[in-house]
């Protein structure tokens, strides 16, 4: 039976849309249509309407998207930190009197700053907790069968990628311990006049532990995860994938690549905690396999001015990993000791057979009646150009961030003065890199 055309339009009003969600008409800006898309316009809303096997998975992913967004906001907070505790005023000997005053204030200023870093340490648990409970879930035995998607792999990837990022950049700055000592003495100071500050002071020594503690965040999640066993299957799932994207050169991107390279040695320490977990992953991927990704990419950049080495991250980590301390060639892979290939010889090479193509595409505009067969050979060949045209842009902007990183990483121990100076000026290895790296010319 037909349902009258008024009570149609009266059921429809009592639909609520939520903002930022799918329109009745469906999407009226755009449709995604990538082949390998990872992200979703509409963060896979619109699933649950189709009652797919889907529903738990997307619900995962959008959490995941959420938690690599608030990620990178994290590391730009952590990376735009800079220490504040030397441009606080220090008060003469004659306004000793005021020194209350002056402890209550830069209480106040110092407080901002650690409330960010509290939120960072709050952040990042809930982040580990929640990351290793979604691979907790495919350790059950019927998601065992299918497994994660490859949509779902990379987001486990970049939110780890995220969290190791994270870790390093709290390793390498120094200004936050340094106002952190700073803050912590001017809080025993002012505390002396407040009263039940017990649960602020344990708060402290949570944020000292850890600021102190170095990968601290990769600690954190590793006790998480191993809360509930049989994660090594999704760990040695996540290595194999990584392993094979850089081997066969899946990544097409070169932020995609970097995050490959930055979580792999991690993903490789976690996964090998116990012998009978190295026996079961090196049976899956050899470990010449991973001495020479490692090899081959000796550097690899976080941010313009910091870089990760695997060498490194493997060394510094078997300290607090113990069953990993076992992997003798892993730990003896060699410090970088060369730039990456140049880009000079490509660059020529891919113009010419540039130039060749355009030329005969012109060739063929100015030919009338020309052969069907030539034609679609001469397109062809001028869009295989272009592809990879964009292919090694990619590749080239990667080589660039490559070699800046290298550049950090080896900055010129003894800087020779130039010819219109007669002394030769100081420069901190934060500053070698740029003023002592480079070629007079």
């Amino acid at each position: 039976m037909a349902v009258p055309v008024e009570e149609a339009i009266a059921a429809l009003s009592t639909f609520s849309l939520e903002d930022e969600q799918p329109e009745v008409q469906g999407p009226g800006l755009w449709v995604s249509t990538e082949r390998g898309a990872t992200e979703s316009p509409i963060e896979y809303s619109d699933v649950s309407a189709y009652r797919l096997s889907l529903s738990e998975d997307t619900k995962a992913l959008n959490q995941l998207n959420v938690l690599i967004q608030e990620g990178k906001e994290m590391g730009s907070v952590l990376y735009t930190y800079r220490s504040c505790v030397k441009a606080l005023p220090q008060l003469p000997d004659s306004m000793k009197q005021s020194q209350a005053d002056l402890y209550l204030e830069t209480y106040q200023v110092l407080d901002l700053e650690m409330s960010r870093l509290r939120e960072i340490q709050r952040w990042q648990a809930s982040a580990a907790s929640k990351l290793a409970a979604d691979m907790q879930r495919f350790s059950r035995p019927e998601r065992r069968i299918n497994g994660p998607t490859i949509t779902h792999l990379w987001s486990m990837l970049k939110l780890l990628d995220v969290l190791v990022q994270l870790d390093h950049l709290k390793n390498a700055k120094a200004s936050i311990p340094n106002d952190f000592s700073w803050y912590k003495r001017t809080f025993t100071q002012v505390s002396m006049q407040w009263q039940d500050t017990d649960s602020m002071r344990e708060e402290l020594d949570d944020l000292q532990i850890f600021l102190s503690t170095r990968w601290a965040i990769l600690l954190n999640l590793h006790v998480e995860m191993f809360r509930v066993n049989n994660v090594e299957d999704i760990l040695q799932v996540l290595i194999v994938f990584a392993v094979e994207s850089l081997e066969l050169d899946f990544a097409l991107l070169f932020p995609e690549r970097h995050i490959l390279l930055r979580v792999l040695p991690v993903l490789v320490v976690l996964a090998t905690s116990s012998e009978k977990d190295s026996e079961s992953l090196y049976k899956r991927v050899k470990i010449n396999r991973l001495i020479n990704i490692f090899k081959n990419d000796p550097v690899i950049p976080a941010f313009p001015d910091l870089h990760l080495s695997p060498a490194a991250i493997l060394k510094e980590l078997s300290m607090y990993f113990q069953k990993f301390s076992s992997q003798t060639r892993l730990l003896t892979l060699p410090a970088p000791h060369e730039l990456p290939p140049p880009i000079r010889a490509e660059h020529d090479d891919f113009t010419i057979r540039f130039a060749s193509s355009m030329n005969q595409l012109l060739l063929l505009k100015s030919t009338d009646s020309a052969d069907i067969e030539w034609s679609k050979e001469v397109k062809g060949s001028m869009y295989d150009v272009i592809v990879e045209g964009f292919q090694l842009l990619s590749r080239w902007t990667a080589r660039i961030w490559e070699q800046c990183a290298w550049k950090f990483s080896r900055p010129c121990k003894d800087p020779v003065p130039l010819e219109s100076h007669e002394t030769s000026a100081s420069f901190s290895d934060y500053e070698k890199p740029h003023s002592c790296n480079k070629s007079v010319s």
